[in-house]
């Protein structure tokens, strides 16, 4: 009987930790680009934010971006980054598809979303995902990556 309590305590504590401390993925950090063309558009600027994590075993993807440029010049509404994520020798990329901001102006608005594992992970064509890794593979490389840089599409 005397180890029920500290079983109890312990059954406690952990459902008053935060939802964070169980969260696994590649993170949450930001990443800049310089004199980078977009569409029709020079950005002086590119700032990327993202976080990438999971709940509940499925993936959560949120970020956004912000440009600085020619206030005149309107990135094209397809415009999309693709996160490099990478452990060792094995990567892929992760879609941010935020509403496009206009230049100098902020952060474009972006909900999180959790897509499929077998859709997470994957190699892109312009603003397409091509050859996406399976659901195990995805998963991995999720638990065991970083985002280590970016490309843009439109």
């Amino acid at each position: 009987m005397s180890y029920r309590r500290p079983l109890l305590a312990l059954a406690l504590g952990a459902c008053l930790l935060p939802a964070t401390s169980w969260a696994v993925g590649p993170g949450t950090g930001s990443q800049s680009q310089f004199n980078v063309r977009i569409g029709n558009c020079m950005a002086s600027s590119l700032e990327v934010r993202y976080r990438l994590d999971s709940l509940m075993g499925e993936p959560i993807v949120g970020g956004s971006y912000r440009w600085n440029g020619d206030n005149r010049c309107d990135l094209p509404s397809s415009t999309v980054i693709w996160l490099k994520v990478q452990s060792g020798s094995t990567y892929g990329y992760v879609r941010l598809d935020p509403a496009v901001p206009g230049a100098n102006r902020g952060f474009g608005y972006n909900v999180s979303g959790s897509p499929e594992w077998d859709e997470a992970i994957c190699g892109f064509n312009g603003t397409r995902r091509t050859g996406c890794m399976n659901s195990s593979a995805a998963k991995s490389l999720w638990k065991s990556g970083r985002v280590t840089g970016f490309s843009v599409a439109w």
